[in-house]
């Protein structure tokens, strides 16, 4: 359990009663933006949404939120929440930085100009002045580290 020891050498970072606060993604919905911008993605690389959505919930080990607890509690965090917020997440400066942060993240045969062009097409529609945002859900997750 490595998330396990991760949360463990956590706690000892804190005093007694100190908060520990962070965000994570949470597990893709099926007709959200993200996904369904992904989903093309991976479709343009030959690849099955399925395994895209694999690699996204292992970057987010802890996108269930039982196993949140399971590990949180398991390190003596006490009053442990995490509440759900639909929130903007920014994939690059622009469609082409999306597009390689996106090919840099899957394992694969290199992708052709070709493909790298039909995939910055797919995400123009996304771009905004603070870069290409796609909406997700997130857990903003709170506990209280052990005593």
């Amino acid at each position: 359990m490595r998330t396990s020891a991760a949360a463990v050498r956590g706690a000892g970072a804190l005093r007694p009663g100190d908060r520990l606060a962070f965000i994570c993604p949470q597990p893709p919905r099926a007709d959200g933006e993200e996904s369904k911008a992904l989903g093309l993605l991976a479709s343009l690389l030959g690849r099955d949404h399925t395994s895209e959505n694999a690699v996204a919930t292992a970057m987010a080990s802890l996108s269930d939120p039982e196993r949140l607890h399971e590990v949180l509690g398991a390190a003596g965090f006490t009053e442990i929440s995490a509440v759900a917020v639909d929130a903007a997440t920014r994939w690059g400066r622009d469609a082409a930085d999306a597009v390689e942060f996106f090919v840099s993240r899957t394992p694969g045969p290199a992708v052709s100009a070709e493909t790298r062009a039909a995939m910055t097409k797919v995400l123009l529609p996304h771009e905004t002045p603070d870069g290409v945002l796609l909406r997700a859900g997130v857990w903003v997750v709170s506990a209280l580290s052990p005593a």
